[in-house]
């Protein structure tokens, strides 16, 4: 036997901890795990009694020591390629329009005017039909642009889809996001109708910061947060789940207690709230770098408001946020997953939908016809992976990370380490003082 690559190992003041990223365990340890672990390669499982059996036992179960023969990397790349190529099911980001109602001064789209025609509206409901005969579930998330400039094809595509798998027995799943601003009475029905249950709206503080980046583009000086607050009062009393964004950088980072402070005061505590790390990541929005937090500065603050989350009663705030085990990293290194914008393009990215030059086709073209430099972007995406890199071959957190956005490795050549790099012990040390408390 060996140890895992993977450990880390936390000194508390009154105790060790032990967590393994293959497996994310996390174990309170003693004098005697670290007894065996220390000598673990000299070990005769024959010659040990039956308590230090067990223990070895517990400690290969939570991945901390491994057979001799087994080769960690190569069990991460075996993730890697089938989280990349499961082929069970086919998740669509839909944006029926570029054009948006807001002029957000952090935004990385480029607007564009014009909603999807029925040519594209019916292109998309035969991919939906192919895929329905032979996937088991099929994922919708509208986006935009702003989604809700174009209901009316939300609705129909969306009556279309669910009559399709319904007739070939699939699951259909549906979110939106939205910037809220133009749901009206009457939209949380149709919202249940057409089974979009998972609806992200952002709120980037209380009233005044929010109004101050959150801007109408016809009327800058119309605030816009008492109109969306008044339009997730409404979805919120339907019962629908609402993801609360909200996009953090220098200029409302210290305003985000207070918006939480204000969301509880309403009673609204089932909320999902969650913060975005506003970076500059295309060519519309690289204006606003010195705005915004460094990745260590977010993943700190990120978690500091997560506990202000949690002992503010909001119940799935998802507080301590706790590694879990990556395959592929997102949709964009996904065979099954495309973003396809209003006039039909196809991207692997949410940051480059809109952006036609970082196409990786078109869905009302004949994929024999595609250009060189369709297949050439979409091979760079799913050829991509961190077993490459020096940095993320050596790094100990690879397993929950898997190299990071494939966005800043594809478009950009920068490597940049996920938030976990920077707030793994602290979320650890959290979870581990919660889960204690609990039991006492």
């Amino acid at each position: 036997m060996k140890k895992s690559r993977y450990n880390l190992f936390l000194n508390l003041e009154d105790t060790k901890l032990a967590f393994n990223g293959m497996t994310c365990a996390l174990a309170e340890v003693d004098g005697e795990f670290d007894k065996i672990y220390s000598d673990i390669e000299n070990v005769d499982i024959n010659l040990i009694d039956e308590k230090s059996k067990k223990l070895i036992s517990d400690m290969k179960a939570g991945g901390y020591i491994i057979d001799d023969t087994c080769d960690e990397i190569k069990i991460l790349k075996y993730r890697n390629q089938r989280g990349k190529f499961d082929t069970d099911f086919v998740s669509l980001v839909i944006a029926p329009t570029m054009a948006c109602n807001f002029a957000c001064p952090y935004c990385y789209e480029k607007a564009k005017s014009g909603i999807m025609s029925e040519k594209v509206q019916n292109k998309l409901i035969e991919i939906v039909e192919n895929s329905a005969k032979m996937k088991k579930r099929i994922d919708v998330t509208w986006y935009g642009g702003e989604p809700l400039l174009a209901k009316k094809v939300i609705y129909s595509l969306s009556e279309k889809f669910i009559e399709l798998c319904e007739k070939y027995n699939v699951d259909y799943y549906a979110g939106i996001i939205t910037n809220g601003y133009l749901l009206s009475e009457g939209d949380e029905e149709l919202f249940k109708k057409y089974k979009i249950h998972d609806i992200q709206i952002t709120i980037d503080g209380t009233r005044d910061i929010h109004n101050k980046r959150r801007i109408l583009k016809k009327d800058p000086e119309k605030g816009t947060f008492d109109t969306i607050i008044t339009n997730i009062e409404r979805l919120y009393n339907a019962g629908l789940e609402i993801d609360i964004r909200v996009n953090i950088d220098k200029n409302n980072i210290g305003d985000t207690k207070e918006l939480i402070l204000f969301f509880k005061e309403k009673n609204m505590t089932k909320l999902n709230i969650n913060f975005g790390h506003v970076s500059a990541y295309t060519e519309f929005n690289e204006n606003i770098e010195n705005e915004c937090l460094s990745m260590a500065n977010y993943a700190a603050e990120s978690l500091l408001l997560q506990e202000f989350l949690f002992e503010n009663g909001f119940d799935a705030s998802g507080f301590p946020y706790y590694p879990g085990i990556k395959g592929n990293y997102c949709g964009a290194d996904s065979i099954s997953t495309y973003v396809i914008d209003a006039e039909g393009y196809k991207y692997k990215c949410w940051n480059e939908v809109g952006n036609i030059k970082e196409a990786v086709g078109n869905i009302l073209i004949d994929s024999e016809n595609y250009q060189d430099k369709w297949i050439s972007r979409e091979i760079e995406y799913m050829t991509w992976n961190p077993f490459e890199n020096e940095l993320c071959m050596s790094c100990d957190i690879l397993p929950i990370c898997m190299g990071g956005c494939p966005y800043n490795g594809v478009s950009k050549g920068d490597q940049k380490c996920e938030r976990w790099k920077f707030s793994l012990s602290k979320s650890l040390i959290k979870m581990y003082e919660q889960k204690k408390e609990a039991m006492e």
